[in-house]
């Protein structure tokens, strides 16, 4: 049984080149080499990712290496929600300070 589905990483430069003659030849075909390098990348997401960026006028390649995650990020347990309300306490008390002049 093979795997489904099969990684089509020419074909889907090929696709890439066609919808966007504007970017310049081997940029995209360099950051998916740098995906396809990591575990955390399967086919299937750099599909939807390139497509993604294929549809988007204003995207350029190597939006798609701004768009992964640092892998310490996953890591970090999220603040908690006290962050928060200390932060806004912090912003309360700063707004009610008489304006000096």
């Amino acid at each position: 049984m093979s795997e489904v589905p099969q990684p089509a990483t020419v074909q889907l430069l090929a696709l890439a080149a066609a919808a966007r003659p504007d970017w310049s030849p081997g940029l995209l075909g360099d950051v998916v080499a740098q995906l396809r390098c990591r575990d955390d990348w399967s086919f299937g997401r750099l599909v939807v990712a390139v497509a993604q960026l294929i549809a988007d006028p204003e995207a350029e390649p190597p939006d798609l290496l701004a768009s992964v995650g640092e892998p310490w990020r996953h890591r970090r347990r999220p603040p908690g929600p006290e962050t928060a309300h200390r932060g806004a306490a912090a912003v309360r008390a700063a707004l009610s300070q008489p304006p000096t002049t």
